[in-house]
């Protein structure tokens, strides 16, 4: 491709989507498996909540992205008419799908009671969210003539990045919203305010997002070798540079000081929240970087 035809608004809808997914499988799982625990229902429903507008924040860029849309503000119902037959349409519904459900989960979360219903819906709403960061990849795999694309491994890469940087979104937000929101969130305020509490949940998280970590380093590592024109992002390319500070930055930093974290001594409580904020921000920076590296290079190195 000589011209970039997918930019930067593309680029935030994979990013956002994949994180959404990523978030959604966060909080439900953390519900389903340790409900009882006040602090992973509030990381249940941080999770849950940055699913929700990740996904709708993510349609807008995509809607933004298509030109046609301000000519012919009905061509988006055309995604929905060819199911099962296109790529397009079958993730128009999945992420259709996936949004309904993030919406009924926090409807639920929020107003309490209907603990089966909201478990069913979470269970529903885990497979929704993986289909919809692996969808992220698909869509780039499946077109055609780009062979930076057509590997196997770009879904799989999409999802573990998308289950890391969702992750990371869910313990950002939990601060934020008890700092800016304390009155409107009191779960999350409480939370933040157990010194205890929020250091067990941050040390557990990050164990988490260590395994994820490596093995996002190792899918990637995958991907260069078994795909074509992938080795030109360790040299020469326009594109280098940004995969290096995603490497760097938005991986091997964060698992650093992450590990570092683990094994420093009766480190004080801020600095404790402050570092895990920072790996977390790395981490988002990183997940972006990955998006618009692949997707840039892919239309640049062709």
């Amino acid at each position: 491709m000589s011209e970039i035809a997918w930019g930067i608004m593309l680029v935030g809808y994979l990013f956002l989507g994949g994180a959404a997914g990523g978030a959604y499988a966060v909080g439900g799982l953390a519900d389903l498996f340790k409900g009882d625990d006040k602090k992973y229902r509030v990381l249940s429903k941080s999770g849950v909540l940055v699913s929700l507008f990740a996904m709708i924040i993510g349609l807008v860029l995509l809607v933004v992205d298509l030109k046609r849309f301000a000519v012919d503000p009905l061509v988006i119902l055309n995604a929905y008419l060819r199911f099962p037959g296109s790529i397009l349409t079958v993730g128009t519904w999945i992420i259709t799908a996936f949004i309904v459900v993030s919406l009924v989960t926090v409807l639920i979360s929020y107003f309490g009671g209907l603990g089966l219903l909201r478990k069913i819906v979470e269970v529903v709403g885990i497979v929704l969210g993986v289909s919809t960061a692996a969808y992220t990849g698909l869509l780039l795999a499946f077109s055609r003539g780009v062979p930076f694309w057509s590997s196997g491994l770009l879904p799989v890469l999409f999802v573990v990045s998308g289950a890391l940087t969702g992750l990371a979104f869910t313990m950002v937000l939990i601060p934020v919203v008890s700092l800016v929101m304390p009155g409107a969130f009191r779960d999350f305020k409480e939370l933040y305010d157990d010194k205890a509490e929020l250091t067990d949940l941050i040390e557990h998280t990050e164990r988490y997002a260590q395994i994820l970590t490596v093995i996002e380093i190792a899918i990637l590592a995958l991907y260069i070798i078994t795909t074509p024109t992938t080795s030109l992002l360790l040299s020469g390319s326009s594109v280098s540079l940004w995969f290096y500070i995603y490497l760097v930055v938005g991986l091997l930093m964060p698992l650093g000081l992450s590990v570092y974290n683990s094994r420093r001594e009766n480190s004080g409580r801020s600095s404790l929240v402050l570092s895990a904020l920072l790996g977390n921000l790395m981490v988002l920076l990183g997940g972006l970087l990955l998006r618009y590296v692949v997707l840039i290079g892919g239309q640049l190195l062709y």
